[in-house]
């Protein structure tokens, strides 16, 4: 059940901190949807291949951005496209070789309310904790996700360059979700401030903050998630976006 009564909640615990308030942030599937990146990619992949795979271009023609999920193979296949098309493997390549790229992760749009909350949350004191999965790339910072994330965050209009805003990727691709999630974790807690609140998309990522953070608003934002995250969300606020943050006295229309 969706519980925007708590999201209304987070600005006024924010502005009553003494020490520094902390809101910790999920990217993809948090702030950003990753759904137009999933579909530029399949009619990218149609429009290359399709004369190789006309079952796939023919599926990818009519697919809409609400068609996309956690999984892309299982959004074509849920359109129609058979599970044993020869067009999957490759796909599944092509997906792999672009997806985790500074030029897709550039087009991702936010998700309902995203960037009005997380200005307020700034506008609010609170130092902003962006942490996610993506990784840096190489020293040239090529081959990555970094400059494409910061250009996102930018046109989007996200609190970004300036002071309180501090954005944590991998190292490298294949640094171990333990190892980053540790090291992660030791920085929020270096700053000696207290964390207000936290959103992710993902169940595991959610408990691991409220057993952190006990005390905090943590907020899973039930988007699209592995379904393979069995995790329990018992204790978590559930929300499907950002878009009524605002508490009802604040809104000059009621």
């Amino acid at each position: 059940m969706s519980d925007f009564s708590q999201l209304q909640k987070v600005i006024p615990a924010i502005k009553s901190q003494s020490l520094l308030p902390i809101v910790v942030f999920d990217l993809d599937d948090t702030l950003f949807s990753t759904a137009r990146r999933n579909l530029i990619i399949i009619q990218n992949f149609a429009a290359d291949q399709g004369d190789e795979y006309p079952d796939f271009a023919k599926v990818a023609a009519n697919l809409k951005l609400s068609d996309m999920n956690w999984s892309v193979s299982y959004a074509l296949t849920q359109a129609g496209l058979d599970p044993n098309s020869a067009s999957l493997k490759p796909f599944i390549t092509y997906w792999g070789n672009t997806f985790f790229t500074d030029d897709y992760a550039s087009i991702d749009l936010p998700n309902p309310g995203a960037v009005d909350f997380a200005n307020a949350c700034y506008d609010a004191g609170a130092m902003l904790f962006y942490l996610t999965g993506r990784h840096i790339g190489d020293p040239g910072l090529k081959n990555g996700m970094g400059l494409g994330t910061a250009l996102d965050m930018t046109n989007r209009g996200f609190p970004y360059w300036k002071g309180r805003c501090e954005l944590k990727l991998k190292k490298v691709k294949t640094q171990t979700d333990v190892d980053y999630k540790s090291e992660a974790l030791a920085e929020i807690n270096s700053l000696k401030g207290k964390v207000v609140a936290t959103f992710d998309n993902e169940p595991g990522n959610c408990h691991l903050y409220l057993q952190h953070y006990p005390d905090a608003m943590n907020f899973w934002v039930k988007t699209t998630w592995n379904p393979n995250d069995k995790v329990s969300t018992d204790g978590l606020f559930v929300i499907p976006d950002f878009s009524e943050w605002k508490s009802p006295s604040t809104n000059p229309n009621c």
